[in-house]
C-alpha cells in the first residue's frame, strides 16, 4: 500500500538524518577532545616553573616562593637564651692603643680599686688613599749618531700617565664579578679616590683582554688538573653576540673550574675544551653530544626530579612518575647518609627502577600518551634506555648524582650576562670566560 511505502521512505530519511547527526557529533567530539589536549599542552606550560623544569626560579613571573623547610619554634630571631656567642675575633692593632681614662669621681673614692682587668673594644676602618709613583730616566744622546738613550722603564709602565694594578684589579672585580656597569664603576672609584682616579671608559672595557692573558699559565694547570680528577660536571649556558646565540660552556669539580666560548654547541663547542679528551666520568643533564666523550656518564637526577614532577602534574592519571620519583628521593636520602650503597641494596634498587619502567609500559598502554604531552612518555624512553647512567653513582661513591656544581658556576656568566644585555664581539665572552 502507499501509506506503507511513505512509511518506509520516512524511516529511511529519518536513518539518513540519525547517521549525519552521530557524524556531526563524532566531530563535535574530535574537536572537544583536541581542544580539551591544546588547553592540558598550555596548562603545561604556563605552571612549568624551577619545581618541574630546567626553568630558574628568576625567570617565571609571580613565581611561588621556595618554602623554607625547617619547621617554625615561634622563638624570637637573633641570639638564643642558652647558646654560645659567636662573637668576631679582635685583630692585631694597627695604631696605638688609646687607654681611656675613668671620671674623676671614681680616681677619687676610696670605695673603688682597681682590678687590673680591662674591656676591650675594636673599632675596624677602611681607609682608601692614593698613590703616585714617578719614575725618571735620564735622557743620553750620542754625539756622533744622534741616537738617543734612556733606562728602561718598569715593565707595564708604558704610557706618560699609567694606572696601578690595585686600581685595574678593582675596576675589573667591580665590572665583571660584581657585575656593575662600566659608568658606574668609572664613578665609584671617581668619588672613593676623591676625584683623582679618572678612570676612561676603554681602559675599564679593555680589562678581561689584560687579565685573560695574565691567567694563560693558570688556565693550563687548571686543564691538566681536570683530565686527572675521576668526574667532572659540564653544562652549556647560551650568551648573545650582538643580538646572535652563542655558547658558553663550564668544566668544574670540586677544586677546579674552567670556562670555555664557542659559537655553536654539539661537537663544535667541545673542542678544545677538556671534554674532547677527557676519560674519566661525566656528570651532566642529557645532553647527548657528551656520552661521544669520557669514559662513563652520569645523569643529573636533580633535573630527572623536575622533569618527573612536571609528568606527575600532566598525567594524573598514571602512577609510575610517583613512585620513580619516591624511589630517587630514597636513595638520594640514603646516599647522603651514607655514600657507600652495598651489592644486594644496589641490585634491589635496580629493581624496583625496572618494575617502574614495566608499570608505566603497561599504563601508557591503557592511557596513550597525548600527543601535546609527549614529555611524560618521552622521559620514560629516556630512563629506560640510559638507566645504567642514572644509576651510576650507586657503585661510584666518588662522584656526584647531580650536576648542580655546573650549574652553580654558570650562574657566574649568566648574572653578567643579565648586566650587561650583550657582547660586542666574540672576544668580549672570550676573555671574560679566561
Amino acid at each position: 500500500p502507499d501509506h506503507q511505502i511513505e512509511d518506509l521512505i520516512k524511516i529511511d530519511d529519518l536513518e539518513k538524518e540519525i547517521r549525519a547527526l552521530k557524524h556531526a557529533n563524532e566531530q563535535l567530539s574530535d574537536q572537544l577532545q583536541e581542544a580539551q589536549d591544546v588547553i592540558a599542552k598550555l596548562k603545561a606550560q604556563m605552571n612549568r616553573d624551577h619545581e618541574n623544569s630546567s626553568l630558574p626560579s628568576s625567570v617565571k613571573p609571580f613565581h611561588k616562593k621556595i618554602k623554607n623547610s625547617r619547621i617554625a619554634t615561634g622563638r624570637k630571631p637573633g641570639a638564643q637564651s642558652g647558646h654560645a656567642g659567636h662573637k668576631r675575633p679582635h685583630m692585631e692593632p694597627t695604631r696605638p692603643v688609646i687607654t681611656l681614662s675613668p671620671d674623676s669621681s671614681i680616681l677619687n673614692n676610696p670605695d673603688y680599686y682597681p682590678t687590673g682587668q680591662f674591656l676591650t673594644k675594636q673599632v675596624a676602618d677602611l681607609h682608601i688613599s692614593v698613590s703616585v709613583t714617578e719614575y725618571r730616566s735620564q735622557i743620553f744622546r750620542n754625539r756622533i749618531t744622534g741616537s738617543r738613550y734612556h733606562a728602561p722603564f718598569p715593565k707595564g709602565v708604558t704610557n706618560e700617565f699609567n694606572y696601578g694594578s690595585n686600581a685595574k684589579a678593582l675596576a675589573f672585580l667591580l665590572n665583571n664579578y660584581c657585575n656593575v656597569s662600566i659608568d658606574k664603576t668609572k664613578e665609584l672609584i671617581q668619588e672613593v679616590s676623591d676625584g683623582k682616579i679618572l678612570l676612561s671608559k676603554g681602559l675599564i672595557n679593555s680589562l678581561p683582554k689584560q687579565f685573560s692573558a695574565a691567567t694563560e699559565k693558570d688556565r693550563k694547570h687548571i686543564y691538566s688538573m681536570l683530565l686527572l680528577a675521576p668526574s667532572m660536571h659540564t653544562d652549556f649556558t647560551p650568551g648573545r653576540v650582538n643580538g646572535k646565540c652563542v655558547q658558553v660552556s663550564i668544566y668544574t669539580n670540586p677544586d677546579e673550574t674552567l670556562y670555555c666560548f664557542s659559537e655553536h654547541k654539539g661537537h663544535q663547542g667541545i673542542k678544545g675544551s677538556p671534554a674532547e679528551n677527557y676519560m674519566q666520568i661525566l656528570i651532566h643533564d642529557h645532553d647527548l653530544t657528551f656520552y661521544n666523550y669520557g669514559g662513563d656518564h652520569q645523569e643529573c637526577l636533580a633535573h630527572i626530579q623536575r622533569y618527573l614532577q612536571d609528568a606527575i602534574d600532566n598525567e594524573p592519571d598514571l602512577t609510575w612518575h610517583k613512585q620513580m620519583k619516591s624511589l630517587f628521593s630514597e636513595i638520594i636520602h640514603e646516599a647522603k647518609q651514607d655514600r657507600y650503597f652495598s651489592p644486594d641494596r644496589i641490585l634491589q634498587i635496580e629493581k624496583e627502577y625496572d618494575a617502574i619502567v614495566q608499570t608505566a609500559r603497561e599504563e601508557y598502554k591503557k592511557h596513550p600518551p597525548n600527543k601535546y604531552f609527549p614529555d611524560g612518555f618521552n622521559l620514560l624512553e629516556r630512563m629506560a634506555a640510559y638507566k645504567k647512567n642514572h644509576l651510576l653513582f650507586l657503585s661510584h661513591p666518588e662522584i656526584e648524582y647531580t650536576s648542580n656544581r655546573a650549574e652553580r658556576g654558570l650562574r657566574t656568566f649568566k648574572r653578567k650576562l643579565n648586566q650587561a644585555g650583550t657582547f660586542r664581539c666574540n672576544h668580549s665572552i672570550e676573555d671574560l670566560c679566561n
